[in-house]
């Protein structure tokens, strides 16, 4: 597809700053992104307005990043419920190109699949996890696991693009389905 124009939603800034670098090493550092993050939970009942919005902005492709989140009980909530709510959202815009991304828990168990970024935040003794969608709370994990002597965190969310810039993109893709199924989308444009 030539002239894309991408319509990315996402959770939150750093989770769009993230994915946006990923599209960029997948496709190009030209092509246009269009941001719209819905300050936590992708919003359901304004997800259809935004669509139209950046459709009308002169999107042709849309994707959407939404957590797989734990229910009260404190286990996942069920994958194929979230995609068939977020499915019959995209009616609003006249696209074949729309991708529903759900990472299982946070976007930050991606960087778990990498053993050189994990070793970056928490030393050479840390290894990347071969099951990272296994991990509970992998953004709270990896500020744990960044504590140095001086008792605080070096990890903050605010480092998600940089991590996503150095992301091992086979490694991930092999241990993260959400992640390989947005490679997968990206590269058929």
């Amino acid at each position: 597809m030539s002239n894309i124009k991408i319509g990315l939603i996402t959770e939150d800034d750093t989770d769009w700053d993230a994915v946006r670098e990923i599209i960029h090493r997948v496709l190009d550092s030209n092509v246009t992104i269009k941001k719209w993050t819905s300050g936590g939970s992708v919003a359901k009942k304004k997800l259809s307005r935004e669509l139209k919005v950046l459709f009308n902005k002169g999107c042709n492709v849309f994707i959407v990043v939404q957590d797989l989140d734990r229910s009260p009980n404190g286990s996942l909530k069920d994958e194929d419920t979230l995609r068939s709510e977020l499915e019959p959202l995209f009616s609003v815009v006249n696209s074949f190109s729309k991708h529903i991304c759900i990472p299982i828990e946070e976007l930050e168990a991606w960087f778990w699949s990498d053993s050189k970024i994990i070793k970056e935040i928490g030393g050479e003794k840390c290894k990347a996890n071969p099951n990272p969608h296994q991990i509970k709370s992998p953004k709270e994990a990896l500020k744990k696991l960044s504590i140095g002597k001086n008792g605080k965190p070096s990890y903050g969310t605010n480092r998600n693009a940089e991590l996503a810039k150095k992301l091992d993109m086979v490694e991930c893709s092999k241990y993260c389905p959400s992640f390989r199924e947005l490679v997968k989308f990206l590269r058929s444009l």
